[in-house]
């Protein structure tokens, strides 16, 4: 009977704790972003196998996962297809996912999620991190004038409209007319 006293508070505790920080991040098109969790563990660190996953909401699944052990560091590693460019780094006890250059349709909630596979199966998962992209002003970095900057779709800089094109040719006044006409060409010589 003492035996599964002991036996049944050691099953029902969490062994396994996942934390994200910062709850949301808002950051341009075009830039770098590095989304962190942190893994607390209640049991032996050192004999502690785990697999990390991060996922994203809107039906994308699993973008990057990978197993590892809780006290070996991992430098980048370059996550699958599904995530191109992703990387995924381990610094005990903190994850970090690398998304270069993100864009619009990048923005969404990345969860992290860990489970503890040696010494025991748990399983927990961050409160997830909101990523808002939101787009260059002007649409600078990206090269193209998004349509909510409505001030800037008239003007451009010289590299979006290409090169100059000659002014037309000034009108030219005949010293028999009082009004300009344009010229065709190279103008006749002088009558004596």
């Amino acid at each position: 009977m003492w035996q599964l006293g002991v036996l049944i508070p050691l099953l029902g505790a969490g062994a396994l704790r996942v934390t994200q920080e910062p709850g949301e991040l808002q950051v341009t098109a075009g830039d770098t972003v590095a989304l962190e969790c942190r893994v607390a563990l209640e049991v032996a660190e050192g004999a502690a196998l785990l697999r990390m996953e991060w996922l994203r909401d809107r039906g994308l699944g699993v973008l990057c996962a990978t197993r590892l052990n809780f006290s070996i560091p991992l430098s980048l590693s370059p996550c699958p297809r599904r995530a191109p460019g992703a990387q995924l780094a381990w610094h005990p006890p903190r994850a970090t996912l690398s998304l270069p250059q993100v864009q619009r349709n990048d923005s969404g909630r990345y969860l992290c999620r860990v489970t503890l596979e040696i010494p025991r199966h748990d399983t927990a998962t961050g409160n997830g991190t909101e990523l808002r992209v939101t787009p260059a002003l002007g649409g600078h970095r990206t090269g193209a004038v998004h349509p909510d900057s409505a001030i800037y779709l008239n003007v451009g800089s010289t590299w979006a409209r290409g090169p100059a094109k000659p002014p037309p040719p000034a009108p030219e006044i005949s010293p028999y007319q009082r009004e300009p006409r344009r010229a065709r060409g190279p103008s006749p010589p002088p009558r004596p």
